[in-house]
């Protein structure tokens, strides 16, 4: 995949990219095995600290509300600083909240005083559910960046035709982390208990921290090992845009693409439906199949192996069909719409599923189709944000969250709703109608995405 001819006697190219790529790879893998954990270790922390499923909704969405606040600054500082230095704070910054969790223990501390606002009284107390919301909050605040600046990453070190392969490789990655974290907390919570676990895992991302900070470099002419011959490669399909020195493009720019809207109106639909899987998947094989939350690790855990698939077959078929011809806008779009669309089907037939294995099979599914287009989606942030691929990416990302935040934190109040009214089965049945429309959105959405139009590099701020 994109190699160039060499001039007789001259040295074939170095794979130093692909060295990049294991830690882009590694890195997502670290990113979801953190975010993901906490699904798994639910029952443990509600049991231990006395959180209802209201209260552990909005503990799931506290991580995404501070995720997206610094969405774009974070993507913005890895254009504006380079993503090594950004990346090493990031990490770091997650990895002690992430430990932080596993220190939060059942107290209550009340000041006896009362803040009025109107008619809305709230007591001046700290207890358990407010550090956890607090703790979780900055674990989303550390997380924000990540992947704007792993886009960064893969932009700056691989050609065009192997960019979307490169994100599928690191989608592949994370969806493997999706799948590890409940099987792992289940083995390290029965070894240690679940505090442990989070605190192990806190360690992890702080080796990778310093490993990372020694190894890696930002742009492929800083790293010593890198040769010219790579170096033509890289570059040889970078546009005028993706050559600009500007980190950001005027909101002029970004307000008149209608990719940009398209792009955030498909990540935000995608997130409203995709995050049943990260936090309300263990609940409905409880209450529907009547399997408990110890024993559904494997079940929970098995759509994201399918979703490694996908971003694989998705990155490398994006490319394929960019290698044979078919234009840019076309090789993107036409899998963002097949994913989603098939996506929305399997998830509104979960619903009308009677045994275990028929809902597996199909949310497995729905999985699968809907991860083909998420290193596509990236790839269209680096094709159209040339030099703000960062900021664009985490822009992007950000819109996502605010789906991802209504995504949990509404699911509750819907369940709470709908059993008042019918049984466990019919009320799944309507809630996974409801997931399965916000595909069918986002398939709109990608008839308007042209990842062939960049924005303009004479109009960056």
């Amino acid at each position: 995949m994109g190699t160039l001819s060499n001039q007789p006697g001259a040295l074939p190219p170095t794979r130093v990219r692909y060295r990049v790529l294991g830690f882009a790879c590694s890195l997502a893998l670290l990113t979801y095995l953190d975010r993901i954990v906490i699904m798994q270790a639910r029952e443990s922390i509600s049991i231990d600290l006395g959180f209802n499923d209201k209260e552990m909704g909005l503990i799931f969405a506290a991580f995404i509300v501070g995720y997206l606040l610094l969405e774009v600054p974070g993507g913005w500082m890895g254009d504006r600083w380079g993503s090594r230095r950004v990346l090493a704070g990031i990490v770091l910054a997650w990895s002690l909240f992430t430990a932080l969790t596993g220190c939060v223990w059942a107290f209550t501390l009340d000041s006896g005083r009362q803040l009025h606002l109107g008619s809305l009284v709230i007591p001046l107390a700290l207890n358990s559910l407010a550090m956890m919301l607090l703790i979780r909050f900055l674990f989303g605040l550390g997380e924000a960046g990540a992947f704007p600046n792993v886009t960064r990453v893969i932009r700056n070190w691989f050609p065009l035709d192997e960019r979307a392969f490169a994100l599928g490789l690191v989608w592949t990655f994370a969806r493997l982390g999706g799948f590890l974290a409940p099987v792992a907390l289940s083995f390290l919570t029965m070894m240690f208990g679940w505090r442990q676990a989070f605190w192990m895992l806190g360690l992890l991302g702080t080796a990778w921290v310093v490993i990372f900070y020694l190894r890696f470099r930002d742009r492929p002419e800083d790293h010593p090992l890198c040769n010219d011959a790579e170096l033509t490669l890289i570059h040889h399909a970078s546009t005028s845009s993706e050559r600009s020195d500007h980190a950001w493009p005027s909101w002029r720019v970004l307000v008149g693409s209608l990719t940009v809207w398209a792009v955030c109106t498909a990540s935000f639909f995608i997130n409203l439906g995709w995050y049943f899987y990260a936090t309300w998947q263990p609940k409905y094989w409880q209450e529907v199949h009547n399997i408990p939350y110890a024993d559904s690790g494997w079940l929970t855990g098995a759509p994201f192996v399918c979703g490694a698939v996908g971003t694989l077959l998705g990155g490398f078929g994006s490319d394929r069909m960019l290698r044979r011809g078919i234009s840019r806008r076309w090789s993107r779009a036409l899998i963002g719409i097949a994913g989603y669309l098939l996506a929305g089907l399997c998830m509104l037939a979960t619903g009308f599923t009677s045994t275990v294995w028929q809902a597996e099979t199909l949310l497995c599914l729905a999985f699968l189709v809907n991860d083909l287009t998420v290193p596509i989606i990236w790839a269209v942030c680096t094709d159209v944000g040339g030099r703000s691929a960062g900021a664009l990416s985490g822009l992007m990302n950000m819109v996502g969250g605010v789906g991802a935040v209504i995504s949990p934190a509404l699911l509750p109040h819907a369940h709470e709703l709908l059993h008042a009214h019918f049984d466990h089965r019919l009320s799944w049945r309507i809630i996974f109608a409801g997931l399965a429309s916000a595909w069918f959105f986002g398939a709109v959405a990608w008839l308007f995405i042209d990842a062939g139009k960049p924005l303009s590099a004479d109009t960056h701020a």
